[in-house]
């Protein structure tokens, strides 16, 4: 069974995230620590750490980070108390799937290159674990 990401506590040293703290600076109207919805849309200017984000989400599906990044850090929390960081990635037991640049290069090499196979993968059906 997966639980939802509720927030990022902290990213050090990937990309633009030099020392980012979930607490001192995702906050609501009412200046209280906000949260992850059950539907969240990020979006941003280039360069302004979207693909970090997705690789680490993406890390927590492979179970590896990419190596774009020297020693990078990471902690998530989970809303079942659990938490994942760079260290966990393959024991953090939570489903996990991310559709970004990575996956494309990895999963679908033939929309730029005629002489790549399709690598097969398949996700159907409605999350039923709740």
């Amino acid at each position: 069974m997966s639980d939802g990401i509720k927030k990022i506590d902290l990213i050090k040293n990937m990309a633009v995230f030099l020392d980012f703290r979930w607490s001192s600076s995702v906050r609501d109207g009412g200046n209280n620590i906000a949260e992850f919805k059950k539907i969240n849309i990020l979006y941003g200017r280039n360069y302004s750490g979207k693909t970090t984000l997705s690789r680490i989400f993406r890390a927590l599906e492979t179970g590896s980070i990419s190596n774009k990044y020297s020693s990078p850090e990471f902690q998530l929390s989970f809303e079942g108390g659990s938490n994942a960081t760079q260290n966990s990635l393959s024991t953090h037991g939570q489903v996990v799937r991310v559709f970004n640049e990575d996956f494309v290069r990895d999963n679908l090499r033939f929309i730029v290159d005629d002489e790549q196979t399709i690598n097969s993968f398949a996700i159907l059906g409605e999350d039923n674990t709740k």
